[in-house]
């Protein structure tokens, strides 16, 4: 018989899943003690406490004054990751630009495991601090540079990342319907740019455009963020056209 811990197809470690779950609830809380932690994840707190220590051992957890804590060897690792990425070196200074231009954020984003990853973000002097995180997973039909993403894959991807996740809602404005979400993304699909309308987080609106390789694949988003009252359909309308312009500068680095 096979050990639940040894992994094949189809057959999780499931040692290396708790490790997981410790580490993802150090992410959501900060900081926390050991007893906090056990208790929230329902393991022993013995068991807890080794697994802590090895992450300490290892320079993945800190421990400070009784709580422990990720470390900085996560940022260490997804800059590494992020920097290994050919379309943010190509967008990075145009982005740059664009923040300077507008005054606004701008930010990149990537699909993948079916969500929106904020790959990076620079704001300009006028803009407000949304609070989107560099690394940030969220549902792609929340944020526009999440349904430019989304407008690329084929109607059956959709399909298969609805079934598995859902249409959750942020706002009341968030798309919660498939076949609404559905007649959107050919909406972008012909227009070449997607606007979202306090979709995610409510008096925030963003405009976003894709960024494609030589074949025409999207391989990711460029977007600016603004408040509402600032981005009226003018202002939208302006948007739109600087983020092709880059778009168009962007692609040529990537590609050559």
């Amino acid at each position: 018989m096979k050990s639940d811990n040894v992994g094949s197809s189809g057959q999780r470690i499931n040692a290396l899943i708790k490790c997981f779950n410790i580490i993802e609830e150090l992410k959501e809380r900060g900081s926390v003690g050991v007893s906090d932690l056990a208790a929230a994840l329902d393991m022993p707190t013995s068991t807890v406490y080794v697994y802590l220590q090895t992450l300490e051992e290892l320079e993945y957890v800190i421990a400070d004054e009784g709580e422990y804590r990720l470390s900085l060897r996560f940022l260490d690792i997804g800059c590494r990751v992020r920097n290994r990425l050919d379309v943010f070196s190509a967008a990075r200074h145009e982005m740059i630009d664009l923040s300077q231009e507008t005054g606004e954020t701008v930010g990149i984003g990537v699909v993948e495991n079916g969500k929106r990853v904020e790959l990076w973000q620079i704001e300009g002097e006028d803009a407000i601090n949304d609070k989107i995180h560099v690394g940030e997973h969220t549902y792609l039909h929340w944020t526009s540079l999440g349904k430019t993403l989304l407008a690329s894959l084929s109607d059956e991807e959709i399909d298969r990342i609805v079934d598995r996740q859902g249409l959750p809602k942020a706002t009341e404005n968030t798309i919660t319907d498939r076949a609404e979400l559905l007649e959107e993304v050919e909406q972008i699909r012909r227009q070449g740019f997607t606007i979202e309308d306090e979709e995610r987080k409510v008096g925030i609106r963003s405009v976003s455009v894709p960024l494609t390789d030589v074949d025409g694949n999207t391989v990711a988003a460029l977007g600016i963020n603004a408040p509402k009252n600032k981005m009226v359909p003018q202002r939208c309308d302006e948007y739109v056209s600087r983020l092709k312009r880059k778009a168009n500068v962007i692609s040529i680095r990537y590609n050559y």
